[in-house]
């Protein structure tokens, strides 16, 4: 995943904004150096630091481990067993040849690709042509497949149409046994194993790949071929473990992948991405790298296995998260992944092996030297005077950064976690020093709505009942104004083009970096003000809201609480934070999918709602303006 600075825009002022008025409620004690100075960061290890370490397995395993040894050591107190009798034998994982989604591409209008040492079928839906396949692709012609407006697309060879136009919904599929791959020239990516699902979405489509597990397996390029056996085996069981869970999170796509959450459709219309936001899935390259057969016979010697836990909350099969290399110990996936609470099976471990000679790793030790100026730019101040480490985890990995400087010609004192500010310095992992110039220094400030603020004298609000201290929190930040001559109507609605600028200010003080895009498609958004169509279009981008259909927001829409929780966990799974697990006492949430039941079980353990009564969440009425508040104030509690 990677991490960019969002262009100015309205919703960094209102960020500013927030922390310039935090720093009026609880002012500096000490005045700011103005300067621009060097700052040296000394870290270690690259990623989240949670779940196996590779180069401490390398390591672990040139010294004579076995691939069962590692994974034990790294997952606490787990099991490796097949999958078929942790899931039994009529689970779809099991029963179904091609169990996986894997999202290649998303969000595209055009697909170019050409097929080696054999041909492939290609189909298309209600295009009136007859049965599938109704054109060939042979080897080495050059096809695309591209979007041509109003959800209809069309097959072209050497840019010309063939055959008759169709919806967005097309496969392109090939006899796996035969030695026949299929190249997509713009992804770079070549696939011998599975078939090529091709659904609609908004004005394009999204590109994926149904898949065996095992086939998905041979694709994972996470470490090179050349490591030793017991550090591949690992490496397998590890990937195949990290798949078959995310499947079992994400359900049975179902015969066409019909059946997957229609949120996750929106998304990616799969049940894992090919990119690190999941597993870095390349295809037919890691079976033919150098040293690839030492791939291809670890996935073997280790068909089938998966890793287990008692706690696990997908029948017992773990999220088996690993990265490069801890900085010298793990990570629990609280502390390196932002959920809520540690899971059992990861906790984080002394990892000596990361640093170990047998690694050989390169990013055991690491430096980096920044200039107050490039640091300011990265968290959004005019000037750094002073930055420095105020909080660490367990594993001795940073928990909170503190950052002094200058807004608007004034000392601000803002904080960052640990994680976010590596995110936002581009740095390889989150264990780290930083030494600071002479004559730096930091203040550390209190964080929003965690002490009250000034009252906003709304005539309409018990300052003292159970959402006051929430609404005038709101108001005093700017993220919910009052509606008019100092009333802001608690049981009001809210409608869907006042929720995208909630949100979105939301997420901007949460460290989200809300894009700045053009249209997402909606054609109903005539007439609202520029910056609340900006918000639309950024919530369709990050994945927040699709709208009710590719080309309809419904801006004076309302919103049913089910909904928002979506929304809501949306919004802080945008932030890196890991939504927890858990259960709620709620009756009532019958009718809803897997998806916002969980978003509501989420919101429940990270104490952001408490229903409304203690066996109802009432999902489908809908937030009035007084929840929303409260909804929004307790995120923002739980996020900062």
């Amino acid at each position: 995943m990677t991490t960019s600075i969002p262009s100015p825009r309205i919703h960094r002022a209102i960020r500013l904004l927030v922390i310039a008025l935090i720093v009026s409620l609880f002012p500096l004690s000490a005045s700011a150096q103005t300067g621009d100075d060097t700052y040296v960061i000394n870290g270690s290890g690259w990623g989240h630091g949670v779940g196996m370490s590779q180069y401490g397995a390398r390591a672990l395993a040139a010294s004579g481990r076995s691939a069962a040894e590692i994974l034990q050591y790294y997952y606490t107190g787990v099991s490796l067993q097949p999958a078929a009798n942790v899931l039994g034998p009529s689970s779809w994982i099991v029963t179904d040849p091609a169990p996986l989604w894997i999202g290649l591409s998303q969000n595209r209008t055009s697909l170019q690709f050409h097929t080696h040492n054999g041909s492939a079928g290609l189909c298309k839906a209600n295009d009136g042509e007859g049965a599938c396949p109704t054109q060939t692709a042979n080897a080495d012609e050059n096809w695309e497949f591209r979007a041509l407006g109003g959800g209809a697309c069309q097959f072209f060879l050497d840019a010309n149409p063939v055959g008759n136009p169709g919806t967005c919904r097309a496969t392109i599929e090939w006899d796996n046994a035969s030695g026949t791959s299929v190249h997509l020239s713009e992804l770079a990516r070549e696939y011998a194993r599975g078939t090529l699902r091709i659904r609609p979405v908004g004005e394009g489509f999204h590109v994926s790949l149904e898949i065996a597990v095992e086939d998905y397996v041979y694709g994972i390029g996470e470490v090179p071929s050349s490591w030793p056996t017991a550090a591949l085996q690992a490496q397998a069981i590890a990937a195949r473990t990290y798949g078959v869970r995310q499947a079992l999170r994400w359900g049975d796509a179902g015969e066409g992948g019909d059946a997957l959450d229609p949120g996750r459709k929106a998304q990616c219309w799969c049940q894992l991405y090919a990119s690190v936001v999941d597993q870095n899935y390349v295809g037919l390259a890691k079976e033919t790298e150098i040293g690839g057969t030492n791939w291809v016979a670890a996935v073997q010697a280790t068909a089938g296995t998966v890793i287990t836990h008692p706690t696990a909350s997908q029948q017992g099969v773990i999220v088996a998260y690993y990265s490069s290399s801890s900085g010298g110990h793990t990570d629990d996936n609280a502390s390196g992944l932002g959920a809520s609470e540690p899971a059992p099976y990861l906790q984080g471990v002394p990892d000596p092996w990361s640093k170990d000679p047998l690694a050989n790793n390169p990013f055991g030790a690491w430096k980096v030297t920044v200039t107050g100026a490039a640091i300011a730019s990265a968290v959004g101040l005019e000037t750094v005077t002073g930055v420095a480490v105020t909080a660490n985890n367990p594993s001795g990995s940073v928990a909170e950064v503190t950052i002094s400087g200058t807004l608007n010609g004034a000392p601000i004192t803002i904080t960052r976690s640990g994680r976010s500010f590596r995110s936002a310095l581009g740095m390889r992992s989150h264990t780290y020093t930083i030494t600071a110039p002479a004559g730096s220094g930091v203040i550390v400030p209190d964080r929003p709505c965690e002490e009250p603020v000034p009252s906003a004298g709304l005539t309409d609000v018990d300052p003292a009942g159970t959402h006051g201290p929430d609404i005038d929190c709101m108001v005093y930040f700017g993220i919910m104004p009052a509606v008019t001559g100092g009333l802001f109507d608690p049981t009001g609605p809210i409608y869907r083009w006042q929720m995208a600028q909630y949100l979105v200010r939301e997420a901007e003080i949460i460290g989200v970096d809300v894009p700045d895009v053009g249209s997402q498609g909606f054609t109903d958004l005539t007439g609202l003000p520029q910056d609340v169509v900006d918000d639309i279009n950024s919530l369709k981008a990050l994945g927040i809201t699709t709208g009710v259909s590719s080309t309809q927001f419904d801006p004076n829409g309302t919103i049913p609480r089910w909904q928002m929780a979506l929304f809501l966990t949306r919004v802080h799974s945008s932030a890196s934070y890991i939504l927890p697990g858990g259960s709620s006492p709620f009756a009532d949430l019958g009718g809803l999918s897997g998806e916002a039941i969980n978003a509501i079980q989420g919101l429940v353990t990270l104490k952001v709602t408490n229903g409304t009564s203690a066996t109802t969440f009432s999902p489908y009425s809908d937030v009035t303006r007084e929840q929303m508040a409260s909804f929004l104030a307790r995120l923002l509690r739980a996020d900062t």
